[in-house]
């Protein structure tokens, strides 16, 4: 049986993530899914999970939760520690930082593990197609944020030409930007997790996810 635990879905879901949910769901056999809402503690607290899934949210639900991540310091810093999978997409990557600055300069504190923190801006949304690279593997998806990282550690991902970050990597835990729903629209970065993680999976729609990630590397490379 493989635990595949979902922080607060009722907030964490902008833009249709729950498709990576979903897609898990599909191709990987006795997967059991624990929902856990935003008045509920985590699963992970006093029991062994092998998957952890963080989405994104709207910018005032992103403070209320920060708020309630930062009582579990401790704990996420262990599941990480030990190889659990996770992912956590579009401003989700912020809580892993040690605070994010809002445009007025007040500073929301975050879980503090890694060196860097998040940057508000005013009235601007960053929104584009994307391509990044993890692994030599090509990403591709979509970007709609008002914030971005700052600082240095040797776990994130610089994107070469805007020196951004755009993945943030150690161990098991994968947190990106990106948006999507990021496994569907990468096969190859989903055979990547699937593999590390020694998963038995199935390959359901294989053929036309591959097909639809070629069209958009070419449409998205025409820009």
């Amino acid at each position: 049986m493989i635990i595949l635990e979902v922080l607060y879905p009722e907030y964490m879901n902008l833009y249709g993530d729950n498709g990576n949910v979903k897609f898990l769901e599909k191709n990987i056999p006795n997967l059991k899914i624990i929902y856990t809402n935003l008045n509920d503690k985590p699963y992970f607290l006093n029991n062994k999970i092998d998957i952890l899934y963080m989405g994104p949210c709207t910018e005032s639900q992103q403070e209320e939760i920060a708020v309630i991540l930062n009582n579990y310091k401790k704990e996420i810093k262990k599941i990480i520690k030990d190889g659990v999978f996770i992912l956590a997409t579009g401003n989700s990557i912020e809580y892993f930082g040690k605070y994010i600055e809002k445009a007025n300069k007040n500073k929301i504190e975050c879980l503090g593990l890694y060196n860097f923190y998040s940057k508000r801006i005013e009235r601007l949304r960053y929104n584009e197609n994307v391509i990044e690279y993890f692994k030599d593997i090509k990403v591709v998806g979509f970007k709609n944020q008002m914030s971005y990282l700052c600082g240095k550690d040797k776990q994130v991902i610089r994107n070469k030409e805007t020196n951004k970050i755009d993945f943030l990597v150690d161990n098991n835990l994968i947190a990106t930007y990106i948006l999507g729903p990021v496994l569907i629209l990468n096969p190859a970065l989903f055979d990547y997790i699937m593999n590390k993680k020694k998963f038995k999976y199935n390959k359901l729609f294989q053929e036309d996810i591959i097909k639809a990630y070629a069209k958009r590397v070419e449409e998205f490379e025409k820009k």
